[in-house]
């Protein structure tokens, strides 16, 4: 009897996905994150816990860590690269124009004559073909953030994308750093980075662990030290401020306004000084909870808008380290 080629793609995909689910010695920590920023939604994802991953699927925090995974696996392990992969494309600016006023001060400039290049470096097609499609999306939130809808807080998608952008820095490359290319944690995650990204069912360790029971915890919540946590977390999104100065260490005045039943917070105030353009000044944030953990900072000069939070420092304050 002679089978179609189908018949054996579609049998290897099974062997591999048996192969992949079928991995012994893999427990909760095989994966190392140590040092991440974003080691809670890594960890969820690897452990094929989506349902607590922290993140959307067509989101701009996976969109970032999806492209800094991409960007660094192509350098570090390339060797490990499938047999159909496809190269990295980039584009670049071959023609700028500039307007003048009639003084001659130069009032606008942009690209008019741009080409796409191939960089030489390559990547999984699948996780490529997830990229795509979300670089399409988060280019059509910045052009709304330019022409926001009537009512809308004209820089809050930026800068929210600013803030998760700067978390996923440096991420990929740690990851890489820790786990080697070939090892199978590291395989596990990418097959769970891409299948989260494309709506698939996630691989789940033997063991059946979850983001929260890797991590014990549970009994009386103890209160920590919310301005030293406070502080991180303006100093961290300070990184992304364009002309203010946070002064650290200038916490003061931290309240805990509001309490869930279980007396952990749910909101937080406190205040802070900045250098603005060499003058130190007073500010103000409120954090706000949501399911134990900080999921928003409202700065007194844009209250309306959800700046997010440190992932790191978040996932520091679920550990512990604040006590």
């Amino acid at each position: 009897m002679r089978f179609p080629v189908q018949f054996f793609v579609g049998v290897a995909a099974c062997v591999g996905l048996a192969s992949l689910s079928a991995q012994s010695g893999l427990g909760p920590n095989s994966l190392k994150v140590d040092g991440i920023n974003y080691e809670s939604e890594v960890q969820a994802i690897y452990l094929g816990d989506f349902a607590n991953a922290r993140m959307q699927r067509d989101g701009n925090a996976y969109a970032f860590l999806l492209n800094k995974f991409i960007a660094a696996y192509s350098r570090t392990c390339a060797a490990q690269l499938p047999s159909n992969k496809v190269e990295i494309m980039a584009t670049r600016c071959l023609r700028e124009t500039v307007t003048r006023n009639g003084f001659g001060v130069e009032t606008n400039r942009y690209c008019s004559q741009s080409e796409t290049y191939g960089t030489g470096r390559y990547a999984d097609p699948d996780l490529m073909t997830i990229s795509k499609r979300l670089e399409s999306k988060t280019a059509g939130e910045v052009l709304g953030s330019i022409i926001p809808r009537q009512g809308q807080d004209p820089g809050a998608s930026s800068r929210r994308m600013v803030d998760q952008a700067l978390a996923a820095n440096g991420d990929m490359e740690k990851l890489l750093s820790q786990n080697s290319c070939n090892s199978a944690a590291l395989k596990r995650f990418q097959a769970n980075f891409e299948r989260f990204g494309s709506g698939g069912a996630p691989l789940k360790l033997a063991s059946g662990a979850t983001l929260s029971s890797s991590r014990g915890g549970g009994g009386t919540y103890v209160p920590s030290n919310y301005g030293k946590m406070i502080n991180d977390l303006i100093a961290v999104n300070a990184q992304g401020w364009m002309l203010n100065r946070y002064m650290s260490g200038s916490v003061s005045n931290v309240s805990v306004t509001r309490k869930d039943p279980a007396g952990r917070p749910l909101t937080i105030s406190a205040r802070y000084r900045f250098n603005q353009l060499g003058t130190p000044t007073n500010g103000s944030v409120r954090v706000e909870y949501r399911d134990g953990r900080p999921v928003c900072l409202y700065f007194f000069d844009a209250p309306g808008t959800c700046r997010v939070p440190s992932p790191g420092v978040v996932t520091a304050y679920e550990k512990g380290e604040y006590r």
